[in-house]
C-alpha cells in the first residue's frame, strides 16, 4: 500500500472549512442552554452552548458560539423586552445559527437570531412548575385564605430605599386626601439582580420577629428594565411569601405579566401607586362603614330615648291618675294596718326588753357565785402553800444537807472526806464525812 503524502494542519483545517462551507451553507435552528457568556472589547458576545439530559450534570454536547457586535445589541434588547429577564447564562434558548470552521479557532456557531418567544414559553413553563409544586405542598393559596384587617394602617414595606417607587409610595400615603394616618417602616431589600431572593427573604424574617406591630406587608419597586424581574421568579421566595402569616401585597411594576411572587401573594397590584390606592381605598371603605354604624347607633339611640320617654310619660300619667282617685276607705285601711303593725312592733320590743332584764339578773348572780367559788379556791391554795413552806418544815426539827450547794437525798451521793453543809431552822453546820453507810 502506497504511503499517503502528509498534510499540514492548516491544509487539513482548510479542507474541513471548505466541507463545512459547502455542505452546511444554510442556517439551522437549535435548542441549547447557555453555559457561559462574555462580552469582548469589540462588542462581540462569545457564548458556550451545552446540551444536557434532564438533570444530568455532564453535558452530552458542547459548542462555541458568537453573536457579532453589529446585531448583538438588537438581539439582546429584543430578548429582554420580550421575556422580561436578562440575556444571561443558565437560560434555555432557541437560536438560529450558521456553522463555521476556522483554521485557527476551529468549529463554532455564528448566532444570527434568538427566538424570544421560545424562552418566554420556557419561563412560563418554569413558573407553572413552581406553582404546581407549591400547590402539591398545599401552600400556594395560603395567602388568599388570610383576612385583611379592617384598618390597614401599620405597613411593613419591603423595597429598596433608593427606589423611586418607594419614595412615591410613602408620599402618597402621607398626603392622602382623606387624611388617614399610616405608620410604616422600610425593611430594605434588593429589587433587582442576584440578591433579590436572598434579601427579600431576610426582610420577611425581620418582619416576622415583630409581626404584632404590622397589619400588612407590601413588596414594591418602581419602574425599570423588564429584565430586572427574574429575581421574583424563584421557588424559595414564592414559598416564603406563600407561608408568611401576614397578608402580602405586591406592586413591582410588571405591567405585562405576573411573576410567581404575584401569583402567591394575597393581593397583586401592578405598581406601588396602585398599592397605595388600594390601602387608601380600604381605609375609606372602613371609614364609611364606621360612619354608617355611627349614624345607625345615633338613630337607634334617639329612637330608644324617645320611646322610653313616651313610656315614662304614660306611666307618670297613670300613677298620677291612680293616686288622685285613691279612695279614702283604702287610705283608712292603710292607716289601721300601719297602727296595727306599730303595736305589734311595740309589743315585741317590750317583750324583748323583759327578757333582756331577766337575762341580765341571771348573769349578775352567776358571776357573783363564780367569784365566790374562785375566792375559796385561792384561800385553800394559799393554806397548802403555807404548810409546804421549807422554813416551817425546818422548825419542825428537820434539816437540809447540801453538797456543793446541791441537796443530798441518798448516802451513796457522798464519800469520806466530802465537805457537807447542814441547814437548820436556826443556823447551819459545816461537817466532813467520816464514813458512808450507803448500804443501810
Amino acid at each position: 500500500m502506497a504511503e499517503k503524502e502528509a498534510m499540514t494542519l492548516y491544509e487539513l483545517n482548510s479542507l474541513v472549512r471548505e466541507l463545512v462551507e459547502i455542505n452546511m451553507s444554510n442556517t439551522y435552528k437549535i435548542k441549547a442552554e447557555i453555559s457561559e457568556m462574555r462580552l469582548s472589547a469589540k462588542g462581540h458576545c462569545f457564548i458556550e452552548l451545552i446540551q444536557k439530559i434532564d438533570h444530568s450534570i455532564t453535558p452530552i454536547a458542547k459548542a462555541r458560539a458568537v453573536i457579532l457586535s453589529d446585531i448583538y445589541p438588537l438581539l439582546k434588547m429584543d430578548f429582554e423586552e420580550t421575556t422580561g429577564q436578562p440575556f444571561r447564562a443558565g437560560l434555555e434558548v432557541l437560536l438560529e445559527v450558521k456553522p463555521t470552521f476556522s483554521e485557527i479557532y476551529g468549529y463554532s456557531l455564528i448566532i444570527t437570531d434568538i427566538d424570544s418567544t421560545y424562552t418566554l414559553g420556557d419561563m412560563a413553563l418554569r413558573r407553572k412548575k413552581i406553582f404546581d409544586r407549591l400547590e402539591r405542598e398545599g401552600v400556594a393559596e395560603l395567602q388568599k385564605e388570610l383576612s385583611l384587617p379592617p384598618l390597614l394602617q401599620r405597613i411593613a414595606i419591603i423595597s429598596s430605599q433608593t427606589a423611586a417607587g418607594y419614595g412615591d409610595f410613602c408620599h402618597q400615603l402621607d398626603t392622602n386626601p382623606k387624611g388617614f394616618h399610616f405608620a410604616y417602616k422600610l425593611f430594605p431589600a434588593a429589587m433587582q439582580g442576584n440578591d433579590t431572593e436572598k434579601t427579600i427573604i431576610s426582610a420577611l424574617d425581620k418582619i416576622a420577629n415583630e409581626m404584632e406591630l404590622w397589619d400588612v406587608v407590601v413588596i414594591i419597586r418602581g419602574g425599570g428594565a423588564v429584565s430586572d424581574f427574574s429575581g421574583f421568579e424563584t421557588y424559595e421566595l414564592a414559598n416564603s411569601c406563600a407561608q408568611f402569616p401576614l397578608p402580602i401585597l405586591t406592586g413591582i411594576g410588571h405591567q405585562r405579566d405576573l411573576t410567581i411572587l404575584d401569583l402567591v401573594a394575597h393581593t397583586h397590584l401592578k405598581t406601588p401607586t396602585a398599592v397605595g390606592d388600594f390601602l387608601i381605598s380600604q381605609m375609606t371603605n372602613t371609614a364609611t362603614i364606621l360612619d354608617n354604624l355611627q349614624y345607625k347607633i345615633q338613630s337607634a339611640t334617639t329612637e330608644r330615648i324617645q320611646a322610653e320617654k313616651k313610656l315614662f310619660d304614660d306611666i307618670s300619667w297613670r300613677l298620677e291618675f291612680f293616686f288622685k282617685n285613691f279612695s279614702t276607705e283604702t287610705q283608712n285601711k292603710l292607716n289601721l294596718i300601719f297602727k296595727h303593725v306599730c303595736q305589734i312592733i311595740l309589743d315585741k320590743i317590750n317583750m324583748n326588753k323583759f327578757k333582756i332584764q331577766n337575762q341580765q339578773e341571771h348573769l349578775t348572780n352567776l358571776l357573783q357565785f363564780q367569784l365566790s367559788e374562785q375566792k375559796n379556791l385561792l384561800q385553800l391554795i394559799e393554806a397548802k402553800i403555807k404548810i409546804s413552806d421549807p422554813k416551817r418544815i425546818l422548825e419542825a426539827g428537820y434539816s437540809l444537807t447540801l453538797k456543793n450547794g446541791k441537796a443530798v437525798t441518798n448516802a451513796s451521793e457522798v464519800k469520806p472526806g466530802d465537805k457537807l453543809e447542814t441547814i437548820l431552822a436556826h443556823g447551819k453546820i459545816t461537817s466532813m464525812v467520816y464514813k458512808n453507810h450507803s448500804n443501810i
